[in-house]
């Protein structure tokens, strides 16, 4: 767990893309740790914009903010 945090703390982007086959699922990682979430949690967590940014380009970089760093201690 130590690792990880260590991670987390030294992190500005994480990257988020669509689970292969899925409409509605992404995935955030974060070097070997990821986190899967809703459409419509990540909406929630990181606003719209980001959504929109997916949706364009299957692929986006988010800024790692307080709400995406509890998501990845969840996990």
């Amino acid at each position: 767990m130590q690792t990880l945090e260590r991670e987390v703390s030294a992190v500005e982007y994480i990257r988020c893309e669509w689970v292969p086959g899925t409409m509605d699922q992404v995935r955030l990682r974060l070097s070997d740790n990821v986190v899967q979430l809703t459409l419509e949690q990540l909406q929630q967590i990181a606003g719209i914009d980001a959504v929109h940014e997916l949706y364009l380009k299957g692929m986006t970089a988010l800024p790692f903010n307080p709400k995406l760093r509890r998501a990845f201690e969840k996990s």
